[in-house]
């Protein structure tokens, strides 16, 4: 019998990108749980376990995150219910386009370069503009930016998800009468819900971890949740304990996301790999 050497190579890389992915988490974890002299002189076995860390990070008058906390959540709530129903109005509007077919390449092309520009190259006008029309350091700045940020993945998801619905039951359901917004919202939307899960779970975690524009364009009020970690890693002396506890905060509401959305996410992501 031929011994197949792929297979001890493939489980030994399977192992190692699982150690590589869980083992910053686990570290991170359980140094949220110690003090400080502990963890930087590696005391794995004899540490003296402590919640001070979180107790510092979410009630401490001076240090506590929880503004922070509420202003991301804040943003990506509203980001969500801007984004989406635009998304899918322009994506139908791509996926079920009359004009030639130059148009739509053009328009997709247009949402891909929109994606590789760096933000930080379009922070700093951002920055300008909202000096000049005086909305800097507000919520409404970081949301228009959000906003601007996912809508072209967001646009390119929902389109391609809407493509693979055949344009046979639109036509059918116009038949029978019902309007072009009807048929949006009782057949279009119905049969893409995986795909609207799964465009909201990246757009959720591009708004969540943004850190460019928050220190560009947000001061003390308007901050977000990165920005209040990044407080805990200073010049000289970084607060190994109290910058674990905010991220597993920071984690948390991401965790939790998708694992709810997971049964939506992996029906999302498959949806028009295969095509019947």
């Amino acid at each position: 019998m031929k011994f197949d050497f792929t297979r001890p190579i493939i489980f030994v890389c399977i192992v190692m990108a699982v150690f590589i992915i869980v083992f910053p988490l686990v570290w991170i974890v359980l140094n949220s749980f110690k003090y400080f002299r502990d963890i930087i002189t590696l005391n794995i076995f004899n540490s003296n376990w402590t919640i001070t860390n979180y107790e510092t990070v979410l009630i401490s008058r001076e240090e506590n995150i929880i503004h922070q906390l509420l202003n991301s959540i804040f943003y990506v709530i509203t980001t969500l219910l801007l984004v989406i129903p635009l998304s899918l109005l322009a994506g139908y509007g791509l996926a079920r386009s009359h004009h030639s077919s130059m148009f739509k390449i053009l328009a997709i092309n247009l949402l891909v370069f929109s994606r590789i520009i760096p933000s930080v190259s379009i922070a700093v006008p951002y920055f300008v503009i909202f000096k000049l029309i005086n909305i800097y350091d507000t919520p409404l700045a970081l949301v228009i930016v959000y906003s601007l940020k996912v809508l072209p993945l967001s646009i390119f998801m929902i389109m391609t998800f809407i493509e693979e619905v055949p344009i046979e039951v639109e036509e059918a359901a116009s038949i029978d009468g019902a309007s072009l917004f009807l048929t949006l919202r009782k057949i279009v939307i119905p049969l893409i819900l995986p795909g609207l899960a799964a465009t909201a779970i990246f757009s959720f975690i591009n708004t969540w971890n943004d850190y460019i524009f928050a220190a560009f364009l947000a001061g003390k009020n308007s901050a977000n949740l990165q920005i209040a970690i990044a407080q805990f890693n200073a010049e000289y002396f970084v607060r190994w304990g109290e910058l674990c506890a905010a991220l597993i905060i920071g984690i948390a509401p991401v965790l939790i996301f998708t694992i709810i959305a997971q049964k939506y996410l992996v029906r999302g992501l498959t949806l028009g790999a295969i095509k019947g």
